[in-house]
């Protein structure tokens, strides 16, 4: 199958609208005071919105790995991509699959992925949906799959490109979009690491004095998006712990009420992995001493 030149890529209707490069993707909400347990101390808590351009913010690493790997000519002789994922990053490897060439996408997730996300997914044109349970790893299936001939996996796990997207476009988006606020602590739900490793990075660099926080849930339940440390250990290699100052476990439970909670005071809707996120927040914070927690007075 012949694959299309750069110039075709970089000119493809759908690569250009999710290509971060130049643009201005995330928007800062405020909560409200009832929102904000800490709001007598005048610390503000803001949500960072980034699928406002971009219908997930799994684009932006997506974009940044298949691109990379166009360049890298890993796509000659391939003309079907397989992404192990629950969700996100498989729809934004499906709406961007064409633009590099590829005839078929198949997605490898568990059984137990919601079938409203399913639906999603599978009302993408040449998109295969490969279940899999019984205690069997997804990873594997993922592997075996991307053996066959012209198959080649997208692996958001270990890949390179999923860190450095979020250093080189997350986390700048993040300060233009927090404007003149003095940011202290900044929760990122986890799931690959890319996010919380990109972010984590910049921010350490341009920020030495923000504490970052890694928001996951508790071991043995499952949240839509991110994975517990049991999860994570199986499959990621990415380098979040360099720049994770403390991680915070939150329910399932919690991060769905949570999310809904948001829904008051923050438009788009957000997912469960904000409330989660919100929740891993507020736990670093109610975990402090009041004398630490005063350190915070004024700040984001």
């Amino acid at each position: 199958m012949k694959k299309p030149t750069n110039e075709q890529v970089l000119a493809n209707p759908i690569f250009r609208a999710l290509d971060p490069d130049g643009k201005q993707f995330i928007q800062a909400r405020t909560l409200p005071n009832e929102l904000n347990p800490f709001a007598h101390l005048e610390i503000e808590v803001v949500a960072l919105i980034a699928f406002s351009t971009f219908p997930h913010i799994k684009t932006v690493p997506v974009v940044e790995m298949m691109y990379g790997d166009f360049n890298g000519g890993l796509y000659t002789d391939k003309d079907t991509i397989v992404v192990d994922s629950s969700g996100n990053t498989a729809h934004a490897v499906a709406r961007l699959a064409p633009a590099f060439g590829f005839r078929e996408v198949k997605v490898v997730l568990s059984v137990d992925v919601p079938d409203s996300k399913k639906g999603i997914l599978g009302a993408l044109s040449s998109v295969e949906i490969i279940e899999v349970g019984g205690g069997k790893s997804v990873a594997a299936r993922a592997g075996e799959e991307a053996r066959k001939p012209g198959h080649y996996r997208l692996n958001q796990y270990t890949h390179p490109g999923n860190t450095r997207a979020h250093e080189r476009h997350t986390g700048p988006e993040v300060l233009r979009a927090l404007g003149n606020r003095r940011l202290a602590a900044i929760a990122i739900a986890m799931g690959s690491g890319g996010t919380i490793a990109g972010v984590g990075k910049f921010l350490k660099e341009h920020l030495p004095g923000t504490t970052v926080i890694g928001a996951r849930p508790r071991e043995g339940e499952q949240v839509p998006g991110a994975r517990d440390r049991k999860r994570m250990a199986e499959v990621v290699t990415l380098p979040w712990e360099a720049v994770t100052d403390q991680v915070i476990e939150v329910t399932r439970k919690e991060s769905f009420i949570r999310m809904r909670k948001l829904w008051r005071a923050v438009e788009p809707q957000p997912g469960p992995t904000s409330g989660l996120a919100w929740g891993g927040l507020e736990g670093f914070l109610q975990s402090l001493a009041p004398k630490e927690l005063e350190g915070f007075r004024g700040k984001t």
